[in-house]
């Protein structure tokens, strides 16, 4: 050659322009684009109509399983003892907290049945202040958090009975009182979005029942109903927005036993609360109508939720 260029060198060249495509597959790492085969054997049996087919013959391997050689590599999550452990100090959590709700409240009561009026306010809004400032303390820690949460309910209970002694006393009207327990009921909601627990939402249900009754009877068995239907809906409400199927349940339930109380009872007063006698048959059918039109639908929608 007169160049010094080899005769495979001039080929090589002459075939690269020749031809029509470019071959990367030397270049570029295609083993990332390559789809691994996966064996016969790894792959489950899943039937379409019933799902995952069981084998009898394969062995799982869960925490706490034990080996052919009768060793355990994982323990186990959890064991017997300490399950019955545990639901044991959540009952035990449960009474005492609804011991310290009577006996708070029963403190309450005497206070305002014993003091005058003045001293009793201010004491009674201590106890609350006193109530309110534990539940905030302790509902910060996740071990305390059951005990600050019993405190925010006890709160509530006092401040609900500090109104209902203000009219005891004279000192507001049934129309201030029912102002002033919706004012109560909506802060007690505050407290439940702040501390994102239902048991003290719950409370609030059973309030405005109680209110729509009250309220309710000074326009006669009509307003009685409107009232009800009116306090349904905001708790259908507080239970959809709180996304919890528990407030749900006790709405329902709550409604159709405060309708039943209304429609066999003869009507009574106990304190301040006056319950009049639904007994008209057209009027307590259409109420019954649309309340259990409202809580079949929100049983329909929280059917499937955990917390139902």
């Amino acid at each position: 050659m007169v160049d010094g260029t080899s005769d495979d060198d001039i080929i090589r060249k002459r075939a690269f322009r020749i031809s029509d495509k470019l071959d990367l597959g030397d270049l570029v790492d295609d083993s990332q684009f390559v789809k691994e085969k996966v064996s016969e054997e790894e792959v489950k049996d899943i039937d379409d109509a019933i799902g995952e087919v069981f084998d009898p013959f394969v062995r799982v391997k869960v925490p706490g399983s034990v080996e052919k050689d009768g060793s355990v590599k994982t323990a186990p999550e959890t064991d017997v003892v300490t399950d019955i452990a545990t639901e044991g100090e959540r009952g035990i959590n449960w009474v005492l907290m609804g011991t310290m709700i009577l006996v708070y409240s029963a403190i309450g009561f005497q206070i305002g049945f014993v003091f005058d009026p003045l001293v009793a306010t201010i004491s009674l809004i201590l106890l609350a202040s006193i109530g309110f400032f534990l539940g905030e303390r302790w509902s910060k820690d996740r071990r305390l958090r059951i005990l600050g949460i019993t405190w925010i309910i006890i709160s509530m209970k006092v401040l609900y009975g500090l109104s209902i002694e203000l009219q005891r006393w004279g000192i507001i009207g049934v129309e201030g009182l029912g102002a002033l327990l919706l004012v109560t009921v909506g802060l007690n909601i505050v407290a439940s979005y702040r501390y994102e627990h239902d048991a003290i939402a719950a409370q609030s249900t059973l309030v405005l029942l109680a209110v729509g009754s009250t309220a309710g009877s000074l326009y006669g068995q009509e307003g009685v109903a409107f009232m009800i239907l009116i306090s349904t809906i905001l708790m259908h409400i507080l239970a959809a927005h709180r996304k919890s199927g528990n407030l749900a349940a006790l709405g329902i339930a709550s409604s159709n036993l405060w309708i039943g109380m209304h429609a066999i009872t003869d009507g009574f007063e106990i304190g301040e609360l006056r319950v009049l006698a639904l007994d008209k048959p057209l009027l307590l059918f259409v109420l019954m109508l649309i309340t259990t039109g409202m809580n079949a639908g929100m049983a329909t929608r929280f059917a499937r939720e955990e917390n139902w």
